[in-house]
């Protein structure tokens, strides 16, 4: 059997009763009734790379070598000026 934890969380008195009847239905416990949600949930839909703002981010390529000696030289002229 593997390894579990206690997890606290608070919820609405509505979608723990939900949960409950779920549960009761599946014949299972509560704590195994979340769990297979939870799990359920995570394998359908993977987590795409989002931001703090839920903008979801293209994919880049890597700078080639003169792209990144630009950004160097760049970089190199803007630490002189604040000099």
């Amino acid at each position: 059997m593997s390894e579990t934890v206690n997890l606290t969380i608070k919820i609405a008195p509505e979608l723990k009763e939900h949960i409950k009847q779920l549960a009761l239905e599946n014949q299972v416990s509560m704590s195994q009734e979340i769990v297979q949600r939870l799990q359920s949930s995570l394998m359908t839909h993977p987590h795409p790379a989002i931001d703090n703002q839920d903008i979801e981010e293209e994919a880049t390529t890597q700078l080639n070598a003169a792209e990144l000696k630009q950004v160097r030289a760049l970089l190199k002229k803007q630490s002189k000026k604040k000099k």
